[in-house]
């Protein structure tokens, strides 16, 4: 278990690179279509990873911190609504969209989730190290 953080931050620098694509390649576009796509996979197995390998992990090693119990349903919470919003934006621009609405669109998912990875990373990764650490000494 001790490479899930690596591996969820590593999703994140994939997924951000990825928008950056759609974003350039225009949503109009076949290949800006096909990129969608492939974030909107990326996403999801992001998503998956997290249920099935990091938030169990963090539940495990949070049984005696009350706090870090509750930060971890917090963050879990937040993700299936967030989760549902950014899933939704992907399923709106499969086939295509116009231009600007696109563009505003983008711009809105994408503050919520670059807000969102950052939040992961600097809070709730960090608080899993801590703790994984402190059991594995």
């Amino acid at each position: 278990m001790g490479r899930i953080v690596p591996r969820l931050k590593d999703d994140h620098a994939e997924l951000k690179r990825v928008l950056e694509d759609v974003r350039r390649q225009g949503i109009g576009t076949p290949d800006g279509q096909r990129t969608l796509l492939a974030a909107r996979d990326l996403f999801i197995d992001h998503i998956r990873r997290e249920n099935e390998e990091f938030y169990p992990d963090y539940r495990r090693l949070a049984l005696r911190d009350p706090v870090r119990a509750a930060m971890a349903e917090q963050f879990s919470a937040e993700m299936v609504e967030l989760g549902g919003r950014v899933l939704a934006f992907f399923d709106k621009y499969r086939d295509g969209g116009s231009g600007l609405e696109f563009a505003v669109d983008f711009g809105r998912m994408s503050a919520l989730l670059q807000s969102r990875l950052h939040k992961e990373e600097a809070i709730l990764y960090a608080r899993y190290e801590e703790m994984a650490s402190r059991t594995a000494a």
